[in-house]
């Protein structure tokens, strides 16, 4: 009886084992390392439209960065023809760091290089690089397909830093700005300034001295200041802060209470970020 127990325990075990999925199966591995060398060839080839049949199943979804789902192959097709439109010569390079299957579902992720050259005369080339994740599906006839794909550059975005700490000392002048007119902290001011600082303010238009002077003046009192909505843009030792201001205040001897839409613009000179123009316009 136990040996009838244990032939139809062994039994079982084989009829599970064969309906289990795959999981890793050296063969779909290497397919979709294929897949992956094969999309950069085609797109340095300028065949890419044409194999993305190939690649993507008819209702494939990219997700690229800075932008909304591509859905449908026709859409996906569109997208790379408009490369090839705007592009003499393109270059990429795709690595797979990983690919992980079970069934017929996979998923992959790697590493890419991009460089391009625009036809339009007086533009440089682009040279990019980033990280991409991919899901795979077996079709009927054996093979994978991508169902979907999303990926981003390295790169800070444009008008940003790769750390974020300048725009959060720009953030922060701004807040110190803001205290030092609640304080009528003049000294303070004085630093924040470039020398050659000019001020399009309502009710406070001139340069550094002028304006120091009118802010300095018995005429002059913020009662409150809150700033919202910044956002700072930063190119190299250049950068440009937008933001909303809600205040309470007088500017020579007028009332200036009210909310402000502003911009300062700032150079870095000596790791030491100043402003050098500023324009406030009144909003309502």
């Amino acid at each position: 009886m136990k040996t009838t127990y244990a032939v139809i325990l062994c039994v079982l075990l084989l009829l599970v084992s064969a309906c289990a999925p795959k999981v890793n199966d050296p063969a779909d591995l290497q397919a979709i390392q294929d897949m992956c060398a094969e999309f950069a060839k085609q797109t340095t080839e300028r065949n890419l439209p044409a194999y993305l049949s190939t690649y993507y199943t008819t209702d494939a979804i990219r997700l690229p960065p800075n932008g909304s789902p591509i859905a449908g192959i026709e859409a996906i097709r569109k997208l790379a023809q408009a490369d090839l439109d705007q592009n003499t010569s393109i270059k990429e390079t795709d690595s797979v760091v990983s690919v992980m299957s079970s069934g017929d579902m996979a998923h992959a992720r790697g590493t890419w290089t991009w460089a391009a050259t625009p036809k339009a005369s007086g533009l440089s080339v682009v040279n990019d690089h980033g990280k991409w994740v991919s899901a795979y599906q077996r079709q009927s006839d054996g093979t994978w397909k991508c169902i979907y794909d999303i990926w981003s550059s390295d790169q800070p975005a444009a008008g940003s830093t790769a750390t974020g700490e300048d725009e959060q000392a720009l953030y922060q002048i701004e807040r110190d700005w803001a205290e030092a007119l609640v304080k009528k902290d003049i000294a303070t001011l004085d630093k924040m300034l470039a020398t050659e600082f000019q001020a399009n303010y309502v009710g406070l238009v001139g340069n550094k001295k002028e304006v120091l002077s009118v802010l300095k003046s018995d005429t002059s009192k913020t009662e409150s200041l809150v700033l919202s909505e910044m956002k700072a843009i930063v190119f190299g030792d250049r950068a440009i802060v937008n933001g909303l201001t809600t205040e309470k205040s007088i500017t020579a001897g007028k009332d200036t209470s009210g909310q402000y839409r502003w911009t300062d613009v700032f150079v870095k000179r000596e790791g030491r970020w100043q402003c050098v123009t500023g324009y406030a316009a009144k909003v309502g």
